[in-house]
């Protein structure tokens, strides 16, 4: 008997120690410094030197000449009401759309300011950082009453219309001067991403809507050209869209 409880208990013991798990007693952390200049290959800048000096040049063109300082001010901003003047003035020109109104709302735009002198294209760049392209909707007078009143309490960049603010109310909307007509049909200029904001699907939804190839960027680059060769200063007549009363 006593043999056999022995035996059992070699047995126990062969399969507890086959199913032993363990556990780490510490942890420690040690901190390994990367020291000396990694060796550059001489091959490889060699490759890309062409590509870098062909984009440095590229990006030095001068495109065109801005006739004043423009800034994004609040409520008026000269900068944005000069990028909706490009979208309207390039969406009826290159798209051939009959656009009624354009607007580039503050947050969209990542250079605070122009100064007056040459434009290049690497400050197109810095001005319009993303891929984004223009989109148009067509919505009833009404409804774009209600959009304007809902995005422009702080301003923007404002093109073929204009409006007063009392604090942050906006009234006396005017497209090409005239009141606007709340049974007529309206087409708005605008960016792929403001019109993908579901926030925003109330309005962007209910109208027709068009998404086109056309960067915003290259459309300013197309209208900064287009201006200068029609003689036509850059940055003029920019103010007094928006008329704070307060």
């Amino acid at each position: 008997m006593k043999r056999r409880l022995v035996t059992h208990l070699l047995i126990l013991m062969v399969l507890v120690s086959c199913h032993t798990s363990y556990h780490p007693s510490s942890v420690a952390y040690k901190d390994y410094s990367i020291e000396g200049i990694a060796i550059q290959d001489p091959s490889y800048n060699n490759y890309l030197k062409p590509f870098r000096d062909s984009m440095e040049l590229r990006m030095n063109e001068t495109v065109g000449l801005a006739a004043r300082r423009m800034d994004i001010k609040r409520p008026v901003t000269t900068l944005g009401n000069f990028l909706a003047d490009a979208y309207l003035t390039m969406t009826r020109e290159k798209l051939g759309l009959k656009a009624d109104l354009a607007v580039m709302n503050m947050g969209g735009i990542r250079k605070p300011y122009v100064e007056s002198g040459p434009i290049t294209r690497g400050m197109v760049f810095e001005i319009m950082p993303f891929d984004n392209t223009i989109t148009v909707v067509t919505v009833k007078g009404d409804l774009l009453v209600k959009y304007i009143e809902s995005t422009m309490a702080d301003g923007g960049g404002v093109s073929g219309f204009g409006f007063r603010m009392d604090g942050k109310m906006v009234r006396d909307i005017r497209i090409d001067g005239k009141p606007i007509d709340p049974t007529a049909s309206y087409t708005l200029v605008t960016s792929d991403y403001a019109s993908s904001d579901s926030r925003m699907a109330w309005f962007f939804n209910a109208g027709e809507k068009q998404q086109f190839s056309y960067l915003m960027r290259d459309c300013i680059i197309d209208y900064i050209i287009k201006m200068g060769k029609e003689g036509k200063p850059i940055g003029e007549e920019l103010e007094n869209r928006i008329i704070n009363d307060k």
